[in-house]
């Protein structure tokens, strides 16, 4: 049965911190939000500049949409990923909003665009229970599954170029023929590009980090419970 989401609210709090691009000083003990409602009470509830911040002013999106920026080098993202998004995009789904994912490349070097680019490969060749799996592995591989980045088996391959990735993929089953086109296609050349500057532009310092509509940045710092997320999600995408 799963657990509501009040009983929960105390390992949220402590499983959303993120990986940072650079370390930050754990935020100050404040007192709980109470959650929201999509409707006036959220209004009152959600404060632009605390919960919130407006990263493009100018920015659109075709329908309701959060982004989570992430990393698979990331124990936070890994605890996003398996402990909460199972719970959270079932309820952005049932108010009509749509969720994606793209990857960070924190690092700025060759190897981390290598990452990024791999990410995007991932979602044109893979779907379903093989995708999840695959994403499982890159965790475990890269270091995110393990919050110190250094736990793993050090026997699994490493990271270093796409080279490396496609001998990944081809071993999770993926063709390498179409790793490779996916690889020099536009549609992932223009997602490595829009990824990094997106990054950039929308303020992303840490992941997991969820921007709303192309616009607004939630400041993860004052989430206290995955309902008050959801509700400002839900308030932000309405806005």
């Amino acid at each position: 049965m799963k657990k509501p989401l009040a009983i929960v609210s105390l390992l949220a709090a402590a499983m959303m911190a993120g990986c940072s691009e650079q370390p930050q000083a754990p935020a100050e003990s404040q007192a709980p939000t109470q959650p929201a409602s999509a409707t006036a009470s959220a209004a009152s509830a959600f404060v632009e500049g605390q919960h919130y911040s407006v990263v493009d002013p100018q920015g659109q999106s075709e329908g309701p949409l959060v982004t989570e920026y992430f990393s698979l080098y990331c124990g936070a993202c890994y605890n996003m990923e398996s402990r909460f998004l199972p719970m959270i995009v079932p309820m952005l789904e049932s108010q009509s909003i749509g969720f994606e994912q793209k990857h960070v490349n924190f690092a700025g070097n060759q190897t981390g665009e290598d990452v990024l680019r791999g990410y995007a490969i991932l979602q044109q060749t893979t779907s379903g229970e093989q995708q999840k799996q695959l994403k499982e592995t890159l965790f475990e591989i890269l270091g995110g599954k393990h919050h110190d980045h250094s736990a793993h088996n050090h026997d699994d391959p490493q990271v270093e170029n796409l080279a490396d990735l496609r001998a990944i993929f081809v071993d999770a089953g993926v063709d390498g023929t179409a790793f490779d086109a996916a690889a020099s296609s536009d549609v992932v050349n223009q997602a490595v590009v829009d990824w990094q500057k997106e990054q950039v532009q929308y303020q992303v310092q840490s992941v997991p980090s969820f921007v709303v509509n192309n616009r607004y940045l939630i400041n993860m710092r004052e989430v206290e419970t995955l309902e008050q997320l959801v509700n400002l999600m839900g308030y932000l995408s309405a806005k």
